[in-house]
């Protein structure tokens, strides 16, 4: 069995500061502590050609229900990995097609 614990960030996200998404001036919309999530790779969802979180549960501000990760550790990039994530939902623009929410990990880890 593999354990890995990364976590990013600082340990108090109310003095978060973002590291992803600056250059598109993108808004935090919502805040996720310790969701339950599966990692799917790009053989198993029509999203895109990385990997992306689907969240075991509904989240509020995640209509796409996929979030889309913009600092993903290639040790979490296994398929079907169930994981304990927490981070932030970041707004998307109406001219935009996306098929997952743009999404920053500050913690992750497998789930016990």
């Amino acid at each position: 069995m593999m354990l890995v614990y990364i976590g990013y960030g600082c340990n108090n996200d109310d003095d978060f500061s973002p590291n992803c998404y600056q250059e598109d001036n993108r808004a935090v919309i919502e805040r996720i502590t310790r969701v339950t999530a599966t990692i799917l790779g790009p053989q198993n969802q029509d999203c895109s050609t990385d990997f992306v979180i689907e969240p075991n549960e509904n989240i509020n501000n995640n209509p796409l229900g996929l979030l889309s990760p913009c600092n993903l550790d290639n040790s979490f990039k296994v398929e079907n990995l169930s994981v304990e994530v927490s981070g932030f939902i970041y707004e998307s623009f109406a001219t935009e097609d996306i098929c997952a929410d743009f999404f920053e990990i500050t913690e992750i880890r497998i789930a016990q």
